[in-house]
């Protein structure tokens, strides 16, 4: 069976992110509890997911706790894929509590047609940044960002001093100049006052 790799970023820093594998089988109920597991997402709280098109509008709403249907003597699960139409297929997660509130971007990168012998499902196979929910964590990540950025920004780049110094290379320092007896030469070669005084001369 194959298997859906998504990944599930923090909105206001994609750099927060978890990696997720589910089966196409699985539901939408199924991605809400690893991501709930993955961001430490405490369990008194309000959850949504909304499908998304490519510029992260929300559109239809998801059911994350889908029910049974019933078709003849079947009872069918609302599967996941049912609810793919798109190769990177997006998704828009609120969670709010109380205190906090932010956005997750889910986006379908990739789709592996063969899952892994032995594998469970759903899995985190990524975790990269603090969950958005200990805030004492991700503020140090953020000013941490924010100091790296400016260090990008406003650094001094080599190549500049480099271009800077070129001006300076082979200028000779202010003041008389001494020259060669062989420049004293050429010159005298060139500027003879002697030939030709007589044209002067009354």
């Amino acid at each position: 069976m194959s298997v859906y790799k998504f990944r599930v970023a923090f909105e206001e820093d994609e750099n927060i992110f978890r990696d997720i594998e589910i089966q196409p089988s699985q539901t939408m109920k199924d991605l809400n509890e690893i991501i709930t597991s993955a961001f430490a997402l405490p369990e008194k709280s309000s959850r949504r997911m909304f499908r998304s098109n490519d510029n992260w509008h929300k559109q239809d709403e998801m059911d994350l706790n889908p029910k049974a249907i019933k078709k003849g003597k079947n009872v069918l699960m609302p599967m996941l894929i049912h609810f793919i139409d798109d190769p990177h297929q997006r998704f828009l997660y609120e969670f709010e509590t109380p205190k906090q509130s932010f956005s997750l971007l889910i986006e379908l990168i990739s789709i592996n047609t063969v899952s892994k012998a032995g594998e469970i499902y759903p899995k985190v196979l990524k975790s990269v940044g603090p969950s958005p929910v200990k805030k004492e964590d991700l503020m140090v990540h953020l000013s941490k960002k924010e100091v790296e950025d400016d260090e990008v920004v406003y650094g001094v780049d080599k190549e500049e001093d480099d271009i800077e110094g070129m001006g300076e290379e082979g200028v000779e320092p202010d003041g008389d100049e001494e020259i060669s007896e062989d420049s004293a030469d050429d010159a005298e070669g060139e500027f003879n006052f002697e030939e030709g005084a007589e044209d002067f001369k009354e």
